[in-house]
C-alpha cells in the first residue's frame, strides 16, 4: 500500500491512475440511460456563443465533466492535491483546461487565470463547494467570479437510480453502469455588480438551494418512473 500511495504521488502514476479514472467513468457515463430534464435549453447551452459557469457538487464530479458541451473551451478549477491532479489529468483527457488552485493553494492567481477565460469569452467549471467543503455548501468564490465578469451561473446536476455512496467527506457518488440516469442544466443565474453583503449572502444561498431544489427534482423523478 506505502508503494501504491508513493507512486500514486509520482508524474508516471499521476497519468496512469488519470487515463484508469477517464476510462472507466466515460465507460460507465456512456452505458447509462440517460434523461434531460429541461429547465435550460440543450441548443442554447450547448451554442458556443455564450460563455458560462458551469457548478456541480463536488461529490458529482465522477460524471459530471462527460455531461458538459464539447464544442466550446471549458477551463475547470481543480486543487494542486495529488488526487486533485489525477482528476486533472482526467478533465485534460475530455478536451477541458484545467486552472490549479484552492483556498489554501494559489487560489488568487487561480481566480484571476479565471476571470482573464471569461474576459476572453471560455467557460469555466467549478465544484462550489470544493476541494474540501464543507459539502454542498456554496463558498464565495463562485458568486465573486460571476459578480465581476458578468457572467450567468449554470448549475448541473445528475442522478442515477443505482449508485454507491463513499464515506468520504462529500459522500463521493459512484454510479452503476448500465443504470437509468438523469440529468439537467439549471436556469442561468446573474449576479448583480453592486450589491452589499446581505444581498450577496442572499445569492450565495439561493444558488446552494438551487442546485439542492434541481437535486430533489431529478431524485423524485427516477423513482416515480421505477
Amino acid at each position: 500500500m506505502r508503494i501504491l500511495k508513493r507512486f500514486s504521488k509520482t508524474s508516471t502514476g499521476q497519468k496512469l491512475i488519470g487515463f484508469i479514472f477517464y476510462f472507466i467513468t466515460k465507460l460507465i457515463s456512456h452505458s447509462i440511460r440517460w434523461e434531460y430534464f429541461e429547465q435550460s435549453k440543450k441548443s442554447k447551452i450547448f451554442d458556443n456563443k455564450h460563455k458560462y459557469i458551469f457548478c456541480c457538487w463536488h461529490n458529482k464530479l465522477f460524471l459530471g465533466p462527460h455531461l458538459l458541451p464539447r464544442n466550446r473551451v471549458i477551463n475547470a478549477l481543480q486543487s494542486s492535491h495529488s488526487d486533485g491532479m489525477i482528476t486533472s489529468l482526467a478533465f485534460q483527457y475530455l478536451g477541458m483546461n484545467v486552472i490549479l488552485g484552492s483556498s489554501k493553494k494559489g487560489g488568487m492567481q487561480a481566480f484571476r487565470k479565471m476571470v482573464k477565460c471569461l474576459q476572453l469569452g471560455e467557460s469555466i467549471a467549478i465544484t462550489p463547494d470544493g476541494p474540501k467543503g464543507p459539502k454542498e455548501k456554496v463558498k464565495e468564490g463562485i458568486i465573486k467570479l460571476a459578480q465581476m465578469t458578468n457572467t450567468p451561473i449554470i448549475p448541473l446536476v445528475w442522478a442515477t437510480r443505482k449508485y454507491k455512496i463513499i464515506n468520504s467527506w462529500d459522500n463521493f457518488v459512484l454510479p452503476y453502469p448500465f443504470s437509468k440516469g438523469i440529468y439537467s442544466f439549471g436556469k442561468p443565474i446573474y449576479i448583480e455588480k453592486k450589491i452589499n453583503i446581505n444581498k450577496f449572502e442572499l445569492e450565495r444561498q439561493n444558488l446552494e438551494n438551487e442546485i439542492k431544489r434541481l437535486t430533489k427534482i431529478l431524485e423524485s423523478r427516477l423513482n416515480r418512473t421505477l
